[in-house]
């Protein structure tokens, strides 16, 4: 999923192999968290879901109010 900022627009990924959800320009052949390349007989990474994007976002807000 794309989440538009202008001319810095930002696709968010998925790794099935350790649930870890990042932002990147295109989609990487590895987990640039684990390493993984595959997860159960399919890439490890590809785009995520709605809902994944909106926990992620969530945690980094929280994240940043912690900091204040």
């Amino acid at each position: 999923m794309r989440i538009g900022r202008g001319f810095d627009d930002l696709n968010y990924y998925f790794c099935d192999a350790c649930r870890y959800c990042f932002s990147a320009e295109k989609l990487p052949d590895r987990c640039p968290d684990c390493g993984a390349v595959a997860h159960d007989d399919k890439k490890a990474v590809r785009p995520a879901s709605k809902t994944e994007i909106e926990e992620l976002l969530k945690i980094q807000k929280e994240d940043k109010e912690n900091i204040k």
